[in-house]
């Protein structure tokens, strides 16, 4: 998708929340909205592909998706690695998929002035495929994960370009298993792993 095509779509995302963003506007079924625009445009997030690895067996694949305030700070910092604050109003989106590709979960980040600003004011959310609300706002094992990128804004890069490793990732996930191709990854990629 084009980036004049996401600066529209993310102009009626700032409309249907009220210029500026603000947390206390934001609604998880608004958020839930915004993300199936997003899908339905295919607005892959730069240095993400469509069924990339993911790290857990329950969803080994994943697309990461992103708005057009998103993407703008990735272009100008020139690799997601490089960004150190995205702007209020961006929104990333992590589609989770089983093998199958059928969609599982999806999970998104939401920066919204105001809201939360010791976590650099980022809604966390998490929804079932059906836009049933599983977590929304301040969700403590999000945050806690997420900050391992705290000097990125938050924000990880798909892999392989970072990856958690084993042992922070069975921290956060402890009764799950690794997907086999995302151990691959860490074994291949020892340098991309978050320290």
């Amino acid at each position: 998708m084009k980036t004049a095509q996401l600066n529209a779509l993310s102009t009626a995302f700032l409309l249907t929340f009220a210029i500026p963003v603000m947390a206390t506007t934001v609604t998880p079924a608004a958020l839930w909205q915004e993300i199936q625009t997003l899908e339905k445009a295919h607005a892959t997030m730069p240095q993400s592909t469509p069924f990339q690895v993911g790290s857990r067996t329950v969803d080994p694949l994943t697309t990461d998706l992103a708005n057009a305030p998103a993407i703008r700070n990735i272009e100008a910092a020139g690799d997601i690695l490089k960004v150190r604050r995205y702007e209020d109003g961006s929104l990333l989106i992590k589609e989770n998929y089983n093998l199958q590709k059928q969609l599982v979960g999806v999970t998104a980040m939401l920066k919204a002035p105001g809201f939360d600003a010791g976590d650099r004011n980022w809604i966390m959310a998490a929804y079932q495929p059906s836009g049933k609300v599983i977590a929304f706002g301040k969700v403590g094992s999000c945050i806690a994960c997420h900050a391992l990128v705290r000097q990125q804004d938050f924000v990880f890069a798909p892999p392989p370009q970072q990856l958690l490793p084993v042992t922070t990732w069975k921290a956060f996930f402890p009764k799950q298993e690794m997907n086999p191709e995302y151990l691959t990854l860490l074994k291949k990629y020892p340098g991309q792993v978050v320290q």
